[in-house]
């Protein structure tokens, strides 16, 4: 039986750790708190009970990362949604599960403009604050998990936030098939490589 992988609780810690510890741009700082959080996850995935490895009694096995570099974090404005709208994201297993879209993100990379759409988790018991987005890009199936990948970000009342693709985390359902994840909806495949973030799961 598919297990859902709820995308609230442990994973978004990574996030709070994340903002916690500042990381300012282009500096070694900034760099060691990607690492810290990388680290952090990594401990929770070989160690924890809620980890994916740990709930399937599956040998744990390493995950790998692109580099670090500053240029994937990115300034980003927001264009809110002001009616909350429902939607129902299709999941790995052909089940789908559903989200309210908050807001779109517009950004770039290279000087080129992207957007992403930005979901809130219905009835998980997400934390305030903390919102979700499934993304892929033309590294997906190749450097990259082919079901695409995860950023949680910390928003409050301001339209300019960041958003750093050195997080990016794959889906439980790249490490143990029993999962169900849900996946990138169709404006969030982005015509560009990322290179940046958590890298293909080598089994």
């Amino acid at each position: 039986m598919k297990k859902i992988a709820y995308l609230a609780g442990i994973i978004v810690l990574f996030v709070i750790i994340y903002y916690s510890l500042g990381g300012s741009d282009n500096n070694q700082a900034y760099r060691e708190n990607v690492a810290d959080v990388r680290a952090e996850r990594v401990r929770f995935l070989k160690s924890s009970e809620q980890s994916p490895f740990q709930q399937f009694d599956k040998k744990y096995q390493p995950v790998s990362y692109f580099e670090i570099d500053p240029k994937y974090k990115v300034r980003a404005n927001l264009e809110r949604i002001s009616s909350p709208v429902r939607m129902a994201v299709q999941n790995s297993d052909g089940t789908a599960t559903t989200y309210s879209k908050f807001a779109y993100a517009n950004f770039k990379i290279d000087n080129q403009p992207f957007k992403l759409l930005i979901l809130k988790p219905a009835g998980f018991g997400a934390l305030p604050n903390t919102y979700f987005t499934a993304f892929a890009d033309e590294t997906s199936g190749s450097l990259t998990y082919g079901g695409g990948r995860y950023l949680d970000l910390e928003i409050g009342k301001s339209d300019n936030i960041e958003i750093d693709f050195n997080l990016a985390y794959n889906p439980y359902c790249a490490y143990v098939s029993e999962y169900s994840c849900p996946l990138p909806p169709a404006e969030n495949v982005l015509p560009l490589k990322i290179e940046a973030g958590e890298k293909a799961f080598e089994h």
